[in-house]
């Protein structure tokens, strides 16, 4: 039976523990500060819980993932695999693999409706070992930190999205339409689909010189209402890239008419 060490019990990495449990492998966690409801076993410390284990999965803040690794270590079980979830830059996960014993380092990460990513020394066996305790885990590559970058681009895109309805909102509220505008909004998302994506990619590619002109009535009708936009001078900053001959990747050339 496979033995698992799970460090630092978040919710993500919490709900992958009891997936792993529930197919037959011998999981057990630790963390400082244990969550109220824990359905797998807890140990009294890192040394107990990692204690035989043939995979140890960790997440820590990213200001402590380094130290963490350096107090496990040392008490590695030779061959096992040390499996960092934490949040951090590729250089920080370069650094965990110089500090854990050669080979046994794996950047991963859990990533919602795909499941395990991993790269670096150790990817192919923890893929191996989890998938044949049936969870979902895909190879990356053999170095360490491109899950991370996979990670921060995703970060990229959801915090550019957030940062875009928040401002829209804020905008909306300026002029009294805020309630209208989270209706827009919710009717924008409840219909877009993959293509949607690729269509607005080759609307911004090859209609900048329009979505300018529109942006100008956009800052025209906020700077009525006194509302300083936090978006509006990046996408102006945006199509001036596109104007001045940026391509964005994967906008397609405009249809031909027949």
């Amino acid at each position: 039976m496979t033995r698992i060490a799970v460090i630092g019990l978040s919710d993500s990495l919490l709900e992958l523990a009891v997936s792993l449990k529930n197919a037959g492998a011998d999981v057990a966690g630790f963390d400082a500060h244990v969550p109220h409801y824990v359905p797998i076993p807890v140990s009294s410390s890192i040394e107990e819980a990692i204690e035989g284990a043939d995979i140890v999965l960790v997440q820590s803040a990213p200001h402590l993932a380094l130290s963490t690794a350096e107090k496990i270590s040392p008490v590695l079980k030779a061959g096992a695999i040390y499996a960092d979830f934490s949040a951090g830059t590729p250089d920080l996960k370069q650094s965990i693999k110089q500090t854990v014993p050669e080979g046994a380092c794996a950047d991963a990460a859990l990533v919602a409706e795909v499941g395990v990513e991993a790269s670096g020394a150790a990817a192919k066996r923890l893929v191996s070992e989890l998938t044949a305790l049936s969870l979902p885990a895909y190879f990356i590559s053999d170095r360490a930190g491109d899950v991370a970058t996979r990670q921060l681009l995703r970060n990229l895109l959801a915090k550019s999205l957030t940062g875009a309805l928040t401002d829209t909102l804020w905008a909306a509220e300026s002029i009294g339409l805020q309630d209208f505008a989270w209706q827009e909004i919710q009717r924008k998302f409840e219909g877009m689909t993959a293509a949607s994506a690729q269509e607005l990619i080759n609307d911004a590619a090859h209609n900048f010189k329009r979505h300018q002109i529109e942006m100008q009535d956009v800052v025209e009708i906020l700077a009525q209402s006194g509302y300083e936009s936090t978006m509006i001078a990046p996408i102006q900053f945006t199509h001036g890239r596109i104007m001045h001959g940026k391509k964005i990747p994967h906008a397609q050339p405009p249809a031909k008419k027949s």
